[in-house]
């Protein structure tokens, strides 16, 4: 599926995946950001580095890092990003069952860490653990994680220090998703629209 532009707002739909590539430059959002970009890639994927989930009456569920998982107007979220790269998802009952398990993880911590088996949600784990099919699978599939500059193949001194000040080791090549790698899984989506 190629992605379209549309430069006007368009309608959202209860169930869209809302990409962005953030307003805020902080060392955190660029690290998110090289983690996950291809090197032979110049596309606008590159660029992304959080997703949150339309609920519908003007509000989306993410999971910050600041908050844990919150609730905030959409136009608060659209506002906070340089652009925003919405997904529609055509199966109505995985976007119903997500709209049921996303509720459940308000107020939930953000896992700082990463890792699967940590308590909360990074932004991108909260969309892969509310979109499953009915039988309990993954709808977006997992990938290992990526902490390393892929033209160095050397881990990036950020995550280098973020870790040493978790006291925790890092979870290079463990299970686990990122926002560009779900938007790169474009077969699962109905359409892609990007809003500048």
């Amino acid at each position: 599926m190629a992605l379209s532009r549309e430069k006007t707002l368009i309608k959202m739909q209860i169930g869209d995946i809302i990409f962005q590539s953030q307003n805020e430059e902080s060392e955190f959002n660029k690290a998110i950001t090289h983690s996950g970009s291809l090197p032979s890639s110049n596309d606008i994927i590159n660029q992304i580095s959080h997703v949150g989930l339309y609920i519908g009456n003007d509000l989306v569920i993410e999971a910050t890092q600041k908050h844990g998982v919150i609730k905030q107007p959409l136009k608060s979220f659209l506002d906070s990003a340089q652009y925003n790269v919405v997904a529609t998802i055509g199966n109505k009952t995985i976007i119903k069952n997500a709209l049921i398990r996303v509720q459940d993880c308000l107020g939930l911590p953000y896992n700082h860490s990463f890792r699967s088996d940590a308590k909360g949600f990074y932004c991108s784990q909260l969309i892969t653990y509310t979109f499953k099919y009915e039988s309990g699978k993954d709808y977006f599939k997992l990938y290992p994680m990526n902490f390393k500059n892929l033209t160095t193949d050397q881990i990036l001194p950020y995550w280098i220090n973020y870790y040493r000040e978790l006291k925790q080791p890092i979870p290079q090549g463990e299970l686990g998703s990122h926002p560009q790698q779900l938007l790169r899984q474009k077969e699962l989506f109905k359409t892609i629209l990007i809003l500048k």
